[in-house]
């Protein structure tokens, strides 16, 4: 088969044409981008044909996936889509599902099957177990399809978790999953700022949760704020879950002016019934294995100075092997006199 992405976002588009090109080698696999010097080099990196001729690269497909920015997705579909040959099938990978359904549906030759996709991870991991995957097919019709099925069947191979819904409910969810942890991350770094507290000498008075949390923020603070834009500007469902969150903040802040024991102690009562008693355990035994696990590795290496021990890449899967001279905060000094970022690597 041929397949081409067409692809703005370097991260998800690579990884897609990687992970295909691994399980599907006798694919030929084409991909697009406006760079022509600079992606023309990945391509041959990579394997993979380049073009920076979108229509050319969709006209043959017999499988094309849109892997664009969420603000360059409608506008994308519109112009290629309709080049899309019969009986071929048409991908979106973007974070938000209802406006790139619909305009894949409205603009798309009828024959084509259309599967819309939210994979939701980071394009850096090397395989796709336990990962998520929103597939929301737009009818009945769609989840009969042999190809449908045969990305299923392929997915739940892969130990991947497979979500079916439609993509009203998928933004729905996406709402609250995206923006209500954006909008929290955000204000609590932004909180800090304006308190003109160091950050990092905050991490001298830690505990473990405040570490996890500092790091979650800075994990999403880190990341191209252009994205977080897109998912608040096209996504229709964000603006209730936005007066909702607006409302608690304003609700927190009467019951802190009133000095109100009886009111704030009843929020969080109800908040903790409404999240129910498994949920709560959940959360207390996940957060305590976090901790746990920090600990232990950083205590297996204490234990085991001047011996030889194998470290894995979290990113590359890469090994090394080497002596262990010491650990000094999150780095450890192997005998070469090398240092690796424990956060980077996990022991074999």
């Amino acid at each position: 088969m041929k397949i081409s992405i067409i692809w703005w976002t370097s991260g998800f588009g690579l990884w897609t044409a990687n992970y295909i090109k691994k399980h599907f080698s006798e694919n030929k696999i084409i991909i697009t981008w406006r760079n022509i010097e600079k992606w023309e080099k990945i391509g041959k990196e990579n394997n993979l044909i380049f073009t920076n001729n979108n229509k050319e690269a969709i006209k043959d497909a017999d499988i094309v996936i849109f892997a664009v920015p969420i603000s360059k997705m409608e506008e994308t579909i519109k112009t290629y889509v309709p080049y899309a040959k019969e009986n071929s099938v048409v991908v979106d990978v973007c974070s938000i599902k209802w406006f790139p359904s619909q305009t894949m549906k409205k603009y798309a030759p009828e024959s084509c099957l259309i599967i819309p996709i939210h994979p939701m991870f980071w394009p850096y991991i090397q395989e796709i177990t336990d990962q998520i995957f929103v597939l929301t097919p737009l009818d009945e019709k769609t989840k009969k399809d042999e190809r449908y099925k045969f990305l299923v069947n392929f997915l739940e191979k892969k130990n991947a978790k497979i979500i079916e819904t439609t993509p009203k409910y998928h933004d729905k969810m996406m709402a609250v999953v995206q923006w209500l942890t954006h909008i929290t991350m955000f204000s609590v770094w932004e909180t800090i700022r304006r308190l003109w507290i160091d950050i990092q000498d905050s991490l001298n008075f830690v505990s473990p949760i405040y570490k996890l949390m500092i790091n979650s923020v800075a994990r999403y603070v880190g990341h191209d704020p252009k994205l977080y834009w897109d998912i608040q500007m096209f996504n229709t469902e964000i603006l209730n879950v936005h007066n909702e969150f607006m409302g608690v903040i304003k609700d927190f802040n009467k019951v802190i002016e009133a000095k109100d024991e009886y009111w704030f102690l009843n929020i969080i009562e109800a908040t903790k019934q409404g999240f129910g008693k498994k949920i709560t355990q959940e959360g207390q035994k996940y957060t305590d294995k976090i901790i746990y696990l920090m600990w232990e590795q950083v205590e297996k290496i204490n234990n085991n100075i001047w011996k030889e021990m194998i470290f894995k890449n979290i990113y590359s899967w890469i090994k090394i092997v080497w002596k262990v001279i010491e650990i000094m905060d999150d780095n450890v000094i192997l005998e070469s006199w090398q240092k690796i970022d424990l956060l980077e690597y996990v022991i074999d």
